[in-house]
């Protein structure tokens, strides 16, 4: 069993980010070797993986479309993610990602699979967004890391939201639904799909969420709106739920916030 990791094992680490984030102002950050060096100095690196697994399945999105349009886009690849984005192009294109993390795996080969199908760039994304998800969940959950399963959860009800407008306003049918939603966040798939296609009553499942404030604009983008708003207050919600760590002194507290903070500044 995985030894838990206590506060006070936090304690150089805290004071070491608290100094990195004073001097943020100064100019770009090379998130790369942040994240090298927090994972090493870590007491539970996972909490750096969590913020690093996106650019996983942002450099599997790349190779799944550039490949399939028949040019492979390396400019487009992150160097900031788990997997080397070297090691994960010719892992896709030689070996079938052998040796890399299963549910990463199944996730874009099923993506692959389902562009070459139906030649909808969307379900693939579907599939992509819905795998990383979980895997973020399951992050947080193997760091013993209880504010980031929040962070987690929260996320994914942006993620189902942010979907389920976007099928609203296409018109796809209730059975579309399948495969696409998440079981990570606070809103159950099977009452989302229950509730569609009755825009009222897919929001107001959400009206005792942190997503509240972004239903007014939900409401607008699925009814033929623009996506910008209404974007931009789930990020606001986000935003606000990572901000409660703002004057956090020890603890994994400390890390999360520069991790998250750093997202947010250019390179």
């Amino acid at each position: 069993m995985k030894k838990k990791t206590k506060d006070t094992d936090y304690l150089f680490l805290s004071a070491y980010v608290h100094a990195c984030q004073a001097r943020l102002s100064e100019g770009p950050v090379n998130k790369s070797e942040i994240f090298s060096e927090l994972s090493s100095m870590a007491p539970d690196s996972g909490i750096v993986d969590f913020f690093r697994l996106k650019y996983d399945y942002h450099n599997a999105k790349v190779l799944i479309k550039s490949t399939a349009s028949g040019v492979i886009e390396d400019r487009l690849l992150s160097p900031l993610g788990r997997i080397d984005a070297a090691a994960l192009k010719s892992a896709y294109l030689e070996s079938g990602l052998s040796g890399l993390p299963a549910e990463f795996s199944a996730a874009v080969l099923d993506a692959k699979d389902t562009l070459a199908r139906t030649g909808d760039p969307r379900l693939s994304d579907f599939i992509l967004d819905r795998a990383y998800v979980s895997e973020l969940l399951h992050t947080a959950r193997t760091a013993r890391s209880e504010f980031l399963q929040g962070y987690a959860r929260l996320f994914a009800d942006c993620v189902n939201l942010r979907s389920v407008v976007r099928m609203l306003k296409s018109g796809v049918e209730r059975d579309k639904l399948d495969g696409i939603l998440s079981e990570c966040g606070t809103v159950a798939p099977g009452a989302i799909k229950a509730a569609y296609p009755e825009t009222a009553a897919v929001l107001k499942l959400y009206s005792s969420t942190k997503l509240a404030p972004a239903l007014h604009e939900a409401e607008a983008a699925a009814a033929g709106g623009g996506f910008s708003v209404f974007e931009e207050q789930c990020r606001t919600a986000l935003d606000a739920y990572m901000d409660s760590l703002r004057l956090q002194c020890f603890g994994e507290q400390p890390l999360i916030y520069y991790l998250y903070t750093i997202e947010g500044i250019k390179s």
